[in-house]
């Protein structure tokens, strides 16, 4: 009965194909252990080659060198290849920050990876059965989650992690192992109340089945297998939004954000997930999708956003941006010139360098040049100064009559927030002769009286 459930999933999920070679997780429990004999069993079917492998995770050291001996044992018994890992999670939880499980489940991995590229094998499997579907669906629900988490463990994951054994259940396991004679071991840590999942399994669900619905495990996993269906259906929908949407430079990703409000929340959450996976890869933080999915919801027009990993979001007014890179802050300046002369601006790394030339040389200036203003040089009071953008700030606007706040500048020509302290500018006595890189102040302008022009340019 078992073999025809087992065989019914690898069929229905298409978990292998002929001539697969797998990598299969073993660690001497009964689940496991019937794992290794069911695709053994399979093994001529679809012509498999099977390595068997052991992570010794290094916090249970005496248990964990008996059920390595234990599982290299039956696999020399039944002629499989059998490779052992030995970890120091603790070590790796306290360098990572990590919580145990966590830790161990990326060690784990880590090792299976490994062995998928020396034996160029195409699949990772394991034994994971019904009542682990039940408990993570009921964990993650009491934890809040949304239908990527309720819809549970999946069958397939990334076309190479398999789980044959995810539509059986633990004592259909363990009946099987009885009948034909598959040794296993028990882990006593199952029975340790420590971890919330064991008193699920302990407590929570027995309560459940006997005060509340006899049939709540079936119920949890029929449930799951609807919401996974679910939600295939949006990721796929997210996917194609995403790709028509979310442009890549580099290590950058970008959308406009007019068509990111157009979408459905439940595709805004999806496409902000994958930007992030995109971007992370293996060490995607989902944690970080709600305070992103909140900030978007503002209305703020522009704002950054420093995420961990290095990853900071940046909002200009109808583009976001996503993109690996420190942000620093910049705090006030201010810097007498050299004029003539050059002079380093060491807060925003830039250098300013000032010329004096003949107003003959007018035919010399072109046009328009963002990184270079061209003065009247009786027009200034010198010394001159550099410093960044300071609150009640004003300056009249080339070809604009009478004065403007500084700030409503920056918003008409949509300057976020978070960039104006950036913008250097240009000062003469106490008045802005150039906002550095946008506009210089009438004042400055070369006329027709100009006798003497001022070059500064700034690299």
């Amino acid at each position: 009965m078992l073999l025809k459930r087992v065989k019914r999933t690898i069929d229905h999920f298409h978990l292998l194909n002929q001539g697969d070679r797998l990598v299969v997780g073993v660690s001497a429990g009964a689940d496991s252990m019937v794992l290794l004999h069911v695709l053994n069993t399979y093994r001529q079917t679809f012509n498999l080659s099977l390595i068997i492998a052991y992570v010794n995770h290094g916090l249970r050291p005496k248990e964990s060198e008996e059920e390595a001996e234990f599982v290299q044992k039956e696999c020399d018994r039944l002629q499989l290849t059998f490779e052992c890992g030995t970890f120091n999670v603790r070590e790796f939880q306290n360098v990572s920050g990590f919580s145990v499980q966590e830790a161990a489940r990326r060690l784990r991995f880590h090792f299976f990876n490994q062995l998928l590229q020396k034996y160029e094998a195409q699949k990772i499997a394991l034994g994971h059965h019904a009542d682990d579907q039940v408990e993570t669906v009921l964990l993650r629900l009491m934890r809040g989650a949304g239908l990527q988490g309720l819809k549970g463990i999946l069958p397939v994951r990334e076309g190479r992690v398999i789980r044959p054994l995810l539509e059986v259940w633990r004592h259909e396991i363990e009946t099987f192992a009885f009948q034909h004679s598959i040794p296993f071991l028990t882990d006593a840590s199952n029975l340790k109340k420590d971890y919330l999942r064991n008193r699920l399994r302990l407590h929570l669900i027995p309560l459940l089945e006997k005060e509340y619905q006899p049939n709540v495990k079936q119920v949890l996993l029929r449930t799951s297998a609807i919401l996974r269906e679910e939600n295939d259906y949006l990721e796929r929908e997210a996917e194609k939004v995403y790709r028509n949407m979310v442009g890549a430079e580099g290590e950058a990703r970008t959308f406009q954000y007019a068509a990111y409000r157009s979408l459905h929340p439940a595709l805004q959450w999806r496409v902000l997930q994958k930007t992030l996976g995109d971007l992370y890869g293996e060490e995607r933080e989902d944690l970080e999708v709600p305070q992103i999915f909140k900030k978007l919801q503002q209305s703020s027009p522009s704002f950054q956003l420093e995420l961990p990993l290095g990853i900071c979001m940046e909002k200009r007014y109808n583009t976001v941006h996503l993109v690996r890179k420190r942000v620093e802050a910049i705090p006030p300046f201010e810097i007498e010139l050299n004029s003539p002369g050059r002079t380093i601006i060491k807060e925003i790394r830039r250098e300013v360098v000032i010329e004096e030339m003949s107003v003959k040389e007018q035919d010399l200036i072109p046009k328009t040049s963002p990184d270079t203003a061209f003065l009247d040089y009786q027009a200034l009071q010198f010394p001159l100064r550099i410093r960044n953008f300071r609150p009640g700030d004003r300056f009249q606007p080339l070809g604009v009559k009478g004065n403007q706040k500084l700030k409503e500048f920056f918003i008409d020509h949509k300057v976020p927030r978070f960039e104006r302290p950036r913008i250097p500018l240009l000062i003469s006595g106490e008045k802005i002769v150039w906002v550095i890189g946008y506009r210089i102040d009438e004042c400055a302008r070369i006329g027709n009286k100009t006798k003497k022009i001022l070059k500064v340019k700034v690299l």
